[in-house]
């Protein structure tokens, strides 16, 4: 599953000042609602804060990959926030989250969910990609460069 696929560049954020990890899931939320992905921002934060309050999404290396499924949704939708300044997200490192990948999952697709969670982890490894996210300039030149190191990874 390549990420690309499902990232636009309208939800790609550089240097959001965010001052904590709600605030990190209030501004997705928004976002799926103020791009037409869902109509209910409640039910979107909520979504992601349950996974959260079930376990942390700080994956470690500086990633929170905050995600949630969604009625409403017909197609999944892959956010990329970079916050202003590191977020506590009570990582499995215990080290503060600067890049931010979220996933808004169609609640009927599950097999969908698991492709994206395992593209999203496939992407997170992958030193080059961290190192474009972290430096990017603009959602522009982000997603040109996540596209064209995602299709010379190797997909099993």
């Amino acid at each position: 599953m390549k990420i690309w696929k499902n990232l636009r560049t309208e939800n790609i954020f550089l240097d959001v000042p965010l001052p904590d990890k709600k605030a990190a899931l209030r501004f997705v939320a928004d976002i799926c609602t103020k791009n037409g992905i869902e109509t209910d921002t409640d039910a979107i934060f909520k979504g992601l804060n349950q996974r959260e309050q079930t376990m942390s999404t700080g994956i470690g290396n500086g990633i929170g990959f905050p995600h949630t499924i969604t009625r409403e949704t017909k197609d999944a939708s892959v956010f990329l926030v970079r916050p202003a300044v590191p977020l506590e997200f009570k990582s499995l490192d215990n080290l503060p989250v600067d890049i931010v990948i979220a996933l808004i999952i169609p609640e009927k697709h599950t097999a969908l969910h698991l492709q994206m969670l395992a593209g999203v982890s496939r992407l997170c490894k992958n030193p080059d990609v961290l190192k474009a996210i972290r430096q990017a300039g603009d959602s522009k030149e982000l997603w040109g460069k996540i596209r064209n190191l995602e299709e010379k990874m190797a997909f099993h």
